[in-house]
């Protein structure tokens, strides 16, 4: 059967006050509107448009139909029109915060100290992604995490981008670094090198893309500013 586009939704974070604890899992009490004003970011004030300004927003797809909605890949297939604004994005998973660390991610982990991977007691794939950073929560703190470069499709091993300088050992509880310190990037093709690659969603699973709007300081104003993001089957 064919995915119906209909029955892809669009949801907001549980925590979606903007602030430092922004994010978390889905809300599926509130739908986000597809092309309506102020549906993602609030508008630009005149004093954020003077000082500069930057925010960040994560946002769910859904998968509401019957059928697996495979292999998905996301991307910015329009960025902001204003030249004083600027989006990027970054995918995530159901535990991942704005500004402080994540709640702890399910099962206990083995990292091992100089070592580029993590493996996970339990499937990990819907609560982390690729982009993101981990770290050893019961030893280290958020500045031994290191950012995540894939996960098997089984959830339970994690590669990391680089090697990992925290605690080693097994047995550990395991947690995300604030979103604040991760790169995200701004692909504008589904070849891009840089495009999401957000994994497959059987009926009703869902992941995470995480929005970053930079406001440079002493821009111009611009009236219904607006960008498009898209997830398509790859």
């Amino acid at each position: 059967m064919v995915v119906d586009p209909d029955n892809i939704k669009i949801y907001r974070c549980a925590t979606w006050t903007e602030g430092t604890t922004h994010g978390g899992d889905i809300d599926t009490e509130n739908e986000i509107p597809d092309a309506t004003a102020q549906n993602v970011f609030d508008n630009v004030t005149d004093q954020e448009r003077i000082d500069g300004d930057t925010e960040y927003r994560k946002v769910f797809f859904r998968n509401e139909n019957a059928d697996n909605w495979a292999n998905l890949l996301g991307i910015l297939t329009q960025n902001t029109p204003a030249t004083n604004t600027g989006i990027s994005i970054l995918a995530g998973g159901s535990k991942s915060k704005q500004s402080v660390d994540s709640d702890a991610l399910s099962g206990t982990f083995t990292f091992t100290n100089g070592g580029s991977s993590v493996t996970a007691s339990t499937d990990v794939s819907q609560e982390c992604r690729p982009g993101e950073k981990i770290f050893n929560s019961d030893d280290d703190i958020n500045t031994s995490a290191v950012a995540i470069a894939s996960i098997s499709s089984d959830g339970l091993t994690i590669t990391l981008v680089g090697n990992y300088s925290g605690t080693g050992g097994s047995g550990k509880a395991a947690k995300l670094a604030p979103i604040t310190a991760s790169s995200f990037v701004t692909p504008d093709s589904y070849e891009h090198a840089d495009a999401l690659v957000l994994g497959t969603l059987a009926e009703d699973e869902y992941i995470a893309v995480w929005h970053k709007r930079t406001v440079s300081a002493a821009g111009n104003g611009y009236d219904a500013d607006n960008w498009i993001t898209s997830v398509k089957s790859s």
